[in-house]
Formats: structure tokens, sequence, C-alpha cells
């Protein structure tokens, strides 16, 4: 552990006791809520949704290496796209590919947000992704694909 993490850990101490401090003396209306979850969701309507295929939480499947190792499948449309996310102490290593392989952009949904790209073959992979729910918005020339949301 480096001087680095302390001060990322520290300053998620700080962010959650901000939050809880905002939600408690000045919390966010309901209907405000409402109108932010309709017009986030207006944001994918242009996106085919990849529904998850397989989860090695559910279906146990053999892995390599260390830490502890998910493995999830998800499909639409004649596009499949495989990751592994390996999580070592509070964030994750999404490693992953788009079959058939194709270039694009791989957009990492979470807490911190993050954007890579896949090469000609479709594969990618994101460091440093947060603990917690995450889905991927994958935008190529042809299409643009969101996954599920799951969890790291």
């Amino acid at each position: 552990m480096n001087a680095f993490d302390d001060a990322d850990e520290e300053d998620m101490r700080l962010e959650d006791a901000l939050r809880h401090a905002a939600a408690l003396f000045d919390p966010v209306p309901s209907d405000l809520v409402q109108a932010a979850v309709e017009a986030y969701t207006l944001r994918t309507m242009d996106a085919e949704l990849a529904a998850l295929t397989f989860d090695s939480l559910a279906e146990p499947a053999p892995v390599r290496g260390g830490g502890e190792t998910r493995l999830a499948t998800f499909h639409v449309l004649g596009v499949t796209i495989d990751i592994e996310v390996t999580v070592v102490g509070t964030t994750g290593r999404v490693l992953g590919q788009v079959i058939p392989g194709r270039p694009g952009e791989i957009e990492v949904r979470g807490r911190r947000p993050a954007t890579v790209t896949a090469d000609g073959m479709g594969r990618f992979v994101c460091e440093g992704v947060p603990t917690g729910p995450f889905s991927l918005r994958c935008r190529f020339a042809s299409a643009v694909v969101v996954t599920e949301w799951i969890t790291i």
C-alpha cells in the first residue's frame, strides 16, 4: 500500500461523510430523483440492451489466478461481450472481449466512470474499477450496446 492508496481511502471516507450530512440536512426531493432517473433512462434509448446470459456467481466455473474472479457473458443481436472481473482490495479489473471482434469505445459506468478502447479483435481492459454496481456502454461504428448492471 502506498501514500496514494491512503489518500484514496481518506477521500472516500470524506465523501461518504459529506453524502451522509447532505442527506440528513438537505435531502433531495423525491420528485427530483424520479425526474433524474427518467432523464438518465432516455440517455440510452438509442442503445441495444445486452442481456446477462452467463454469470459465474450463478454457475461456478473454474478460473485461474488469485483474488476473487467473476466471469460474465452478455448477448444481444449477434454480439457477445465476455468479461472477467478480478477484485483486488477495493477495486476491480475488467478484462473483456467483444465477439465478433471489432474496435470501439467501451465506457465502464459506475461510481467512477472510465472509458477504454477495444482493439480490432474486440479486446479491452479497465483497471481500478471501484467495487459496486457497473455496466458497460459499448460504442461501435454500427451500433451502441449497453449491458445490464452487475456488481463487483
